[in-house]
């Protein structure tokens, strides 16, 4: 008898000890799971031309990550060139910036079923690119940009009694601040700076200075939106030549409109600029090359969202989110349905 209870003691103290290791490898897979690189300073998440069109397309290491509308606009990815689709989550996004193997990204509100928690879940999230993290909130707020500039997500955060004010949270501590009281329209920066206007003097083109939380006038004839840099030039709607885009040199302030079209919105990838024109009679998404020659017209009709990859850009119809279209980064290309 007294074997047996011994025996029966040794079975328990062996299961225990089993069942001690088993949580213990389970709490340092999930710490492994749930451990993020460190972002470094300088560092950004998307291209600027993306987050002025919602950020619903960003790539990165090969593999694209996007909101996919045919799914009420959760997270998916694949590889540049179409193949391996994967889900990554189940709550709809927007201003998806990626570094590592880490996703940035503003939940939205989303439609009943997708929404968690008390109150309902929605604002400034982190999952791993892979989705196994789970669902990661820093901050719960609407918000109207989002952009990693390492090692901070600056966010425009929504107050129904304040109205939008600029936030961060510094990804590698957790540490949230507030910036400014400023409305200020974050896309990536250009020397530490985030190149954009100031509606409080008049829409000028101006930087908005991170350190200092201050505006600094850029230049005092260009009263822009929708800023985009790309290599020495930054291009922007100009508001006096309604809306035509302009670039103009960051040396040297020459400015040349290179758009005889009024222009909704447009994003910059390679060589190309695309756009949508604004015409009553005859609205379309047009193309053109950076110094605004070889115009082409891609799809008559009123388009949105224009975000691009190396590969190609893709777009959506306005007041829908299906179905989304895309053309290839090349001349000669025609536009097609994008059906991942």
């Amino acid at each position: 008898m007294a074997k047996n209870t011994k025996k029966r003691s040794m079975i328990g103290i062996i299961i225990s000890i089993i069942v001690i290791i088993i949580i213990a490898l389970s709490i340092a897979a999930y710490a492994v799971i749930n451990r993020k690189e460190p972002v470094p300073d300088g560092v950004t998440g998307n291209t600027c031309g993306n987050l002025i069109n919602r950020g619903l397309f960003c790539e990165s290491d090969g593999y694209i990550y996007f909101s996919n509308s045919y799914d009420q606009k959760k997270m998916y990815k694949m590889k540049s060139d179409g193949t391996e689709l994967t889900k990554i989550t189940d709550v709809p996004v927007e201003f998806i910036n990626v570094y590592g193997k880490t996703i940035y990204f503003y939940q939205t509100p989303g439609a009943e079923n997708q929404i968690f928690g008390l109150g309902g879940l929605y604002g400034v999230c982190w999952t791993d690119i892979n989705g196994k993290s789970g669902m990661n909130l820093y901050d719960k707020a609407i918000c109207n940009s989002l952009c990693l500039y390492g090692p901070n997500l600056y966010y425009q955060h929504y107050d129904a009694e304040v109205g939008l004010t600029l936030r961060k949270v510094n990804v590698n501590t957790e540490q949230k601040d507030f910036v400014s009281e400023k409305e200020v329209l974050v896309t990536t920066p250009y020397n530490g700076k985030f190149m954009t206007y100031n509606p409080e003097i008049g829409y000028y083109l101006s930087q908005f200075n991170p350190e200092t939380n201050q505006y600094e006038l850029y230049d005092q004839d260009a009263k822009a939106y929708n800023v985009i840099i790309d290599g020495q030039y930054v291009y922007y709607m100009d508001i006096n030549a309604s809306y035509r885009i302009v670039r103009m040199n960051l040396s040297t302030y020459e400015k040349t409109r290179i758009s005889d079209y009024k222009v909704e919105m447009f994003n910059i990838v390679g060589n190309y600029i695309y756009f949508q024109k604004s015409d009553p009679e005859d609205p379309a998404m047009m193309r053109m090359k950076l110094d605004g020659s070889d115009i082409e017209e891609i799809d008559k009709g009123n388009y949105c969202n224009i975000n691009c990859t190396s590969e190609y850009t893709y777009y959506f119809g306005f007041g829908t989110d299906a179905p989304i279209y895309r053309i290839a980064n090349r001349d000669g290309a025609s536009a097609e349905v994008f059906m991942p």
